[in-house]
């Protein structure tokens, strides 16, 4: 146990050591990786409640369609939370003879709407994921250009110069690898679950479609003679 405990606190004491040669180049890698995970907890609860609103969609609304109750399912539309709700009410709206416009073309300019909005606020994932690295061999640049301008103050040179400098440079490196690892990793699961999610809405947009348009046609189709 007392190795155990030993060897916790010796990297206690060694992250307090790097915090003081590095702290400010470490307190910016941090507020980014806080920052990097808000986006993405705020992206996946998003996702998943626009997920949980296409399996209403499939339930009620396109279920009452499925049967011609076209009043019963533009109701269920109202229920859905934005941007669903506006794909399928602007469509049911336009059949039912509500608005303006063909029902079709406006469900899959909601659709394309809808599916700009999942990916919204991933492009800063994308971009820390590809400047961090940046940031932290920048952070490397200038530890090392503090360590040589130590050895000129001192007009000395060894370790216990330019320590402090390099282990700035090394910190900053691992620090801005690690955050955009970080970034990527999310940008890449939470760009296939929205891409899943604009799928699955544009199955259900291309249902309730062929829904409406063969309702259409054989609410106007005449009446055979008997």
């Amino acid at each position: 146990m007392a190795p155990r405990y030993n060897r916790v606190r010796g990297n206690v004491d060694a992250l307090k050591e790097y915090w003081g040669v590095a702290g400010p180049t470490l307190s910016f890698m941090l507020a980014v990786s806080v920052i990097t995970m808000a986006i993405a907890l705020e992206r996946l609860l998003q996702l998943l409640r626009m997920r949980g609103a296409l399996r209403r969609v499939e339930e009620k609304v396109l279920e009452a369609a499925r049967r011609g109750e076209l009043e019963e399912s533009r109701r269920h539309a109202d229920s859905l939370p934005s941007p669903v709700r506006e794909v399928f009410a602007g469509g049911l709206d336009r059949a039912l003879g509500r608005a303006r416009g063909e029902f079709a073309t406006a469900m899959v300019r909601e659709s394309r709407r809808a599916a700009g909005r999942l990916r919204g606020g991933l492009w800063v994932l994308g971009s820390v994921g590809a400047l961090m690295p940046f940031a932290g061999l920048l952070g490397t640049v200038l530890g090392v250009m503090g360590a040589f301008h130590d050895i000129g103050s001192s007009g000395q040179g060894g370790f216990a110069v330019v320590s402090s400098g390099i282990s700035e440079a090394l910190i900053a490196t691992a620090a801005g690898l690690a955050v955009a690892i970080e970034a990527v990793l999310f940008y890449n699961i939470l760009g296939q679950i929205a891409t899943g999610v604009a799928r699955d809405l544009n199955l259900a947009v291309d249902e309730l479609s062929e829904l409406l348009r063969t309702g259409k046609a054989n609410a106007e189709r005449p009446a055979a003679n008997p």
